[in-house]
This record gives C-alpha cells, sequence and structure tokens, in this order.
C-alpha cells in the first residue's frame, strides 16, 4: 500500500440544559463532547441528507462561522449509498485500475494567544486489501508545536476501522485542517464514514512544563508535613478543598470536621490562606446518629463566564443504613458560606446496610455540559449522577476499592482516586495510594502517585490514612494554571492537609505519550516507563531517557527545540542524564521499558523522562515524545 497522509494544521444558573449532541457521540468521546460555551466545538458528519458534505450535528461556539468550515473534494469521490454494510459513506468505487482522491476539511477555529488546543478527530475508514485511504501521519504544522498527538486504529466489523486520533496543538492554528488521501488499486473500494470532530481551548500557561515532578510535596503554606487540621479545628477532619476570591485570588481552605459527639453537628470550616485561622462554620443538618462519616469528601465548582465568578463547594453525606437511608450531596455558596436548598441533591445509590465513605468529583463539562458528579465507593464502583434528578448515569466498577478522596482536572480530563486500601510497596504496606483516570474512557492510564510519607504515624502505615482529595488548578495568581492535589489523611495523631504537585504528563513535543506504570519506589523492581500513541507499524524502535531536571540541561535552559538538528516539532523536555537500551513495541503497539531497580539514595528524588523515537515515517527519521515527571517515593 501506498504511504498516505491525514494531516492536521490546527452565577447560580448551575442547572444548565444539555447539548445538541446526545443522539451521536464517539467511541470514548472528550469529557466535553456536545458542550455549547466561549471554547468547545463539536461537529459530526453521516454523509447524508441532502447537503452530505454539510455537519448533521453541530455544537458550537458563538465564533463559529459554517461559511469557514467546509471539504474541499479532488477526484472521483462521491456519496455511495450503500457499501460494506454502510450507508451514505464518503469514497472511491474500484472500477479495475489504480484511482487518487483527496478530501480536505477545514474546520472554523477561535485562536487564543498561547493558550492549548486539545483536539481530537474520529472516523470510520474502509481500506480493502490493496487501497488505502490512512496509512501514515505526517509533518504539517511547521509554524505549531504538538504537546502530544495520538493515534489509535479499531476494527469495528465489515472491514471497517474506527481512527481516533487526538492532539494538544500550541500554540493554536487559525482553523483545522485534515486531509484524507484516498487510493486504491484494481477493484479495492476505499470509504470513510461517521466523522467526528471535538475542539477545547484551556489556558494552562507554561505550569505543567517547567513544573515540579508528580506527587512532590508542595511546602506552601503549610511546610513539608502539612497542615494539622485536628490541631486547627479542634476535630477529626476528612476531605478538604480549596477557593480563590474572584477579585483579589485570596484563597480559602474549605474542612469537613466530625462532630466531636451525639449533640453536636457535623460541619464544614473554613479556613483563611495559611490555614491557621478559623474564618467560619457551616453546621450541617446531618450528626452522629443519622451520618457517622459527615461530609466525606468536598468538591469545588467554578462558574465562570465575562466578569461573573462564583465558586460553589459541596460535600457528600452517607446516610443508608440509618433511619434517614439515603446520599445527599449539599452545596455551599462560596462567598457567603451559606447551604443553598436548591443544590442539595438526593444521589440515587444501591441501598447498603451502613454509611460508606463516598468520594465525590465534580465535572463541569458533564453530561453535555449541565455538570455531573462522579461518586465512588470503597468496593470500587463510580457513579455518574445527573443533576438536578441525582440519577446514574453510569456506573463503572473498575475505581480502586475504598477511593474515599476523588478530583478532576478539567483542563484535561482527568479523575484522581485517593485509596486507603492496603497497598504493598517497598515502603512498607500503604494505605494513601494516587490512581489517575481518563474522563474519556473511565480507565486507568497508569500514573501513580502516593501520599506525603513524611507524615509521623507511629504504629501505623507511612503517611497515614486517606480519606480526602480535591483537585485545583490556581486561577488568578501568579501561579495560574499549576495543578495541585489536596489531600487529607488520618495518622493516630489525628488529620493532616497537605499539597502534591501534578500532573504527570508535561511538555510540549512531538511523537506520542510518555506513560508510567508500577510503583516509582526506591528499590522497586516493577517500575515501567511506557510510550503510546503512536501509529501502529510504523516506529520500530524507541529509547527512553531519564534526568534529574526539566528546567536546564548543564548550562542550557531547557525546553530545547530540536529541530535545527532535523527532529521537527519535537523539543529537548528534560535533562538526558541516563539511556535505557533499545526496545521494539510490544504486541499492543506500546512501547515499555522496565526500570532497573533504583538504589537507596533515591527516595524523594524527582525524575524526569522522554522517549527517543526511530521511525521511518517522519522526517529525518527520528522524533521525542513528551515528557513525564514523578517523584521517587
Amino acid at each position: 500500500m501506498k504511504p498516505t497522509p491525514i494531516l492536521i494544521s490546527s452565577a447560580l444558573a448551575v442547572f444548565l440544559s444539555g447539548s445538541q449532541l446526545v443522539a451521536q457521540q464517539p467511541t470514548d468521546p472528550p469529557p466535553w463532547w456536545g458542550v455549547q460555551d466561549d471554547e468547545t466545538l463539536s461537529l459530526y458528519w453521516d454523509f447524508s441528507g441532502p447537503n452530505p458534505l454539510d455537519p448533521q450535528q453541530v455544537a458550537t461556539a458563538p465564533w463559529y462561522n459554517p461559511q469557514v468550515t467546509g471539504f474541499a473534494l479532488t477526484g472521483p469521490l462521491q456519496i455511495i449509498p450503500s457499501l460494506a454494510g454502510r450507508t451514505d459513506v464518503l469514497g472511491v468505487l474500484g472500477n479495475g485500475t489504480p484511482q487518487f482522491a483527496t478530501a480536505d476539511l477545514k474546520v472554523d477555529n477561535d485562536p487564543h494567544l498561547n493558550w492549548v488546543k486539545i483536539f481530537q478527530f474520529q472516523f470510520d475508514v474502509l481500506e480493502g486489501s490493496v487501497g488505502s485511504v490512512v496509512e501514515s501521519l505526517e509533518d504539517s504544522l511547521a509554524n505549531y508545536e504538538r504537546s502530544s498527538m495520538t493515534w489509535k486504529s479499531t476494527p469495528v466489523g465489515g472491514g471497517w476501522s474506527r481512527v481516533t486520533v487526538d492532539a494538544e496543538l500550541w500554540p493554536q492554528p487559525d482553523d483545522e485542517d485534515i486531509s484524507w488521501s484516498f487510493f486504491t488499486d484494481l477493484n479495492d473500494d476505499v470509504a470513510i464514514d461517521d466523522l467526528y470532530v471535538n475542539s477545547r481551548c484551556v489556558k494552562v500557561e507554561d505550569a505543567d512544563e517547567a513544573g515540579e515532578a508528580m506527587g512532590k510535596v508542595d511546602g506552601l503554606p503549610f511546610g513539608q508535613l502539612g497542615l494539622d487540621l485536628t490541631g486547627v479545628t479542634g476535630r477529626a477532619c476528612v476531605a478538604a478543598a480549596m477557593t480563590e476570591e474572584p477579585t483579589t485570588g485570596a484563597r480559602r481552605y474549605w474542612v469537613s470536621s466530625i462532630a466531636p459527639n451525639a449533640i453536636t453537628s457535623h460541619a464544614i470550616v473554613q479556613l483563611d490562606a495559611l490555614g491557621t485561622t478559623v474564618l467560619a462554620v457551616t453546621s450541617l443538618p446531618e450528626n452522629l446518629a443519622n451520618a457517622p462519616n459527615g461530609a466525606s469528601d468536598l468538591a469545588v465548582e467554578t462558574v465562570h463566564s465575562g466578569p461573573l465568578f462564583q465558586q460553589f463547594v459541596y460535600g457528600i453525606i452517607d446516610r443508608r443504613g440509618t433511619p434517614l437511608n439515603d446520599v445527599i450531596v449539599r452545596g455551599i455558596d462560596a462567598n457567603t458560606g451559606a447551604l443553598i436548598p436548591g443544590l442539595t441533591l438526593t444521589v440515587q445509590l444501591p441501598s447498603v446496610a451502613a454509611p460508606d465513605n463516598l468520594g465525590l468529583a465534580f465535572n463541569p463539562d458533564g453530561n453535555g455540559g449541565a455538570g455531573t458528579f462522579l461518586v465512588t465507593d470503597s468496593l470500587g464502583n463510580a457513579y455518574e449522577i445527573e443533576r438536578p434528578t441525582g440519577q446514574v448515569i453510569r456506573t463503572f466498577s473498575n475505581f480502586p476499592p475504598r477511593s474515599g478522596g476523588l478530583g478532576y482536572d478539567h483542563i484535561f480530563g482527568r479523575y484522581y482516586a485517593f485509596s486507603s486500601q492496603p497497598e504493598a510497596t517497598p515502603a512498607g504496606n500503604l494505605r494513601c495510594n494516587g490512581h489517575e483516570f481518563s474522563a474519556y474512557d473511565f480507565e486507568p492510564t497508569g500514573t501513580r502517585f502516593w501520599g506525603n510519607l513524611q507524615i509521623p504515624n507511629a504504629g501505623g502505615p507511612p503517611g497515614g490514612t486517606a480519606t480526602g482529595l480535591e483537585v485545583y488548578r490556581y486561577q488568578r495568581t501568579a501561579q495560574r494554571g499549576q495543578m495541585r492535589l489536596l489531600c487529607v489523611v488520618q495518622t493516630g495523631a489525628g488529620s493532616w492537609l497537605y499539597k502534591l504537585h501534578g500532573p504527570f504528563k508535561f511538555g510540549q513535543s512531538r511523537h506520542g505519550r510518555t506513560g508510567m506504570r508500577g510503583q516509582p519506589f526506591e528499590l522497586s523492581s516493577n517500575f515501567e516507563l511506557t510510550l503510546d500513541g503512536l501509529r501502529p507499524g510504523t516506529a520500530a524502535f524507541a529509547a527512553i531517557y531519564a534526568g534529574f531536571s526539566n528546567t536546564v540541561f548543564g548550562p542550557t535552559p531547557l525546553p530545547v527545540p530540536l529541530a535545527s538538528f532535523g527532529l521537527i516539532e519535537t523539543k529537548l523536555l528534560i535533562s538526558p542524564d541516563l539511556r535505557g537500551t533499545l526496545v521494539a513495541p510490544a504486541a499492543n503497539g506500546q512501547f515499555r521499558f522496565l526500570m532497573p531497580t533504583l538504589p537507596v539514595g533515591f527516595r524523594n528524588v524527582e525524575m524526569f523522562f522522554q522517549w527517543l523515537v526511530f521511525d521511518p515515517t517522519v522526517t529525518n527519521g527520528l522524533a521525542m515524545s513528551s515528557g513525564g515527571k514523578t517523584l521517587i517515593y
């Protein structure tokens, strides 16, 4: 088959209506598919109707111009009424002679300076035995840099395959341009069908590129050991969240505290930016008799549209197995600290004999932009909850057991679960174990983190026992865009609050995505680095580089563009202090490198990783991946 390119250039009103795209969505869609706001675009073509080259379904931003979006066709392309079990597909029918055609699609975009464009397109393709529509990805972004581009192709029956390409483009292109080349020899038919295009603009500054490693403790403002919540509040505390003032950027911490006796209510305590002063207390209607775990986890919703900036704090309260026998999500106005009756949600979870420590995260893009909650239980179930009905939309059973802490990063669509399930590690039997999940398919990504193992816990597991987690990105200060994981653990001496850096993935580079598997611990024998998202069968070999900095390489500041060395759209993101051996792709197309056992002395060391890929389909045969960064525990 001939190589044929695909080219890419590229405040109480919280219960929002659903989107236009509920009926149709791609496989494993972005969590913001179908959302209508200022930064998101979702288009779908099924190549049917009187205007088959116009999108059949649209969810657009106000800036979208349908006159800009459209196809340009060359060669013998046509709408084929019936082909290989499909109706109305765009393709070329074999006629016994070689044929070539192209379809160029331009999608309107509204670029934001120095923002990241998260871009996905998915389509079904029929290629036959000697025809081809898709065979390789080629350079098309000479003026742009790709912080990530990944490819997946899955057979879907009848000779068709489903192709999904995800990219993060920086700076953003004026428009997205996708080009298909159709080639057929003899009598093979080639075609595409069911095209989905989605893009979203996000502002993250350079926070992730130059940020600290995943899992490293942020000592500000609490110090390396964190904040003694019991000492500040006088109570046991199980969860925390953070908000920022709309104008000044001043921060407040919201802490879920347990009633100290049978005649007192549970409460949400507000602390100042240093965590040393109690600013206010919001009493909850629940007590030890009807909700012994209190508000077991907290989440924050931020409504930010033009001059409007409002935040709400939510707490989940399990009252099953008590006379009240239900699950409640209560909402608090972050400006006033008052409970808002209109934000109280009764969640329809299965009945249990006794209340559970439930995790809670809020996804503002869920259910077409109406917003959904994700709730986890001690059995490893996760429930996506619709509002305002409280009904379960979807259920997943692959989350870690005892995930009493749950958070969501809305920028890149990742959930983070904080589990107290005992896990054997080289540092001991730990009960503060973190897991990253994709909001696209709700599967674990392989990225892991552990709590602050420096917290003393005499007679108990190192780092204490996880109970609460919230994920946030700073809104309005010099730290704007930086991600933190706000963690609460229990020790024999009381409740502790601390912050961890994240995420794992970082950097703008060309080829594939760096991931991890196993445990990045001193003396660990199962810590692996992975590379995925490359088109199967293209890259022959890859080598992992590891280093101890993502800011300097000797005297040279990082990152370093490598275009002058022939590596187009590639940056060196790390100090390449160590190199692994060349590895070939595994059966699933993923590259994996098992790190040698890290000796004593690596504990609390940050390490950074990036792959060099040997791929004859790219310019000069070499490219580098995005980076990964983690603390060694």
